[in-house]
């Protein structure tokens, strides 16, 4: 096949692909967002065990502590700022303390608002906005690791029954989850890259793998752009196993078509 069948003049080489991918996935985002009905998303196992572990710390009258990341609005962020309102609820519900430990960057400064808004919310809907108070949702730092021992400070004196640490967290992300481990909290954290998940696994009782956080986030906040982006992102897992099974099978067959594809 001529290789000007996969160019477009004006374009530059190797984005051509790029391009359709891209335009694809703002037409499937816009449709899943406008269609009456959203797509289906099934329950994700970590909200059963963040239930159970609530629940325990109220048992044990222990608060429990909630953070949501570091970062600014980004995709993580903002599935850990609904995972965040599911706690408050709960906590709100059962009457536990819950904790907030906020900052880490400076992007986190805007974010926090956003959260302290989510909790007091949480608190009004329950209707027990007199148990709101601010100071439990302590602005540590704008540094990420001046928020690091301010976070495992709040661990160690509060010994929270429940330690649930999701969001954009980064490599500080180990620090506070032994720390949790150690003072017996049950932890359940979830991983922004591989790294982390893998170093988390280790010292949590249990993480959200992957794009459950996301998936969760999207259960939970039944928005229909999360929704719709978890949606999109399945379309495309499928997109490409069926790209890699056809390009198995063309090169068996002597043809690179696939490969040409690919790399346009």
């Amino acid at each position: 096949m001529p290789d000007a069948l996969f160019t477009i003049p004006g374009l530059a080489e190797g984005r051509l692909l790029g391009l359709i991918l891209l335009i694809l996935i703002f037409v499937l985002a816009i449709n899943y967002m406008s269609a009456g009905k959203a797509p289906y998303i099934r329950r994700v196992p970590a909200l059963d065990a963040i239930e159970d572990a609530v629940g325990r710390a109220t048992e044990m009258g222990k608060p429990v502590v909630c953070s949501f990341g570091c970062g600014g609005f980004s995709y993580w962020t903002i599935a850990g700022l609904s995972i965040l309102g599911y706690v408050a609820k709960i906590c709100a519900e059962t009457d536990t303390r819950l904790v907030v430990p906020t900052g880490g960057s400076s992007d986190s400064y805007i974010v926090r608002e956003a959260a302290v808004d989510l909790v007091r919310n949480a608190y009004t809907v329950a209707g027990k906005p007199e148990q709101f108070t601010e100071e439990d949702m302590p602005f540590l730092s704008g540094e990420q690791y001046a928020y690091t021992p301010g976070y495992v400070g709040i661990l160690v004196r509060e010994r929270p029954g429940t330690t649930i640490m999701t969001g954009s967290h980064w490599s500080e992300a180990m620090n506070i989850a032994e720390m949790a481990n150690a003072v017996d909290s049950i932890t359940i954290t979830a991983g922004c890259y591989t790294s982390n998940m893998a170093a988390l696994a280790c010292a949590s009782d249990y993480i959200m793998l992957g794009e459950e956080q996301p998936a969760a986030g999207a259960y939970l906040s039944r928005n229909p752009a999360q929704i719709a982006s978890i949606r999109v992102q399945d379309i495309y897992k499928f997109i490409a196993i069926g790209a890699i099974l056809l390009g198995l099978v063309a090169i068996n067959l002597g043809s690179d078509i696939i490969n040409r594809l690919l790399s346009t």
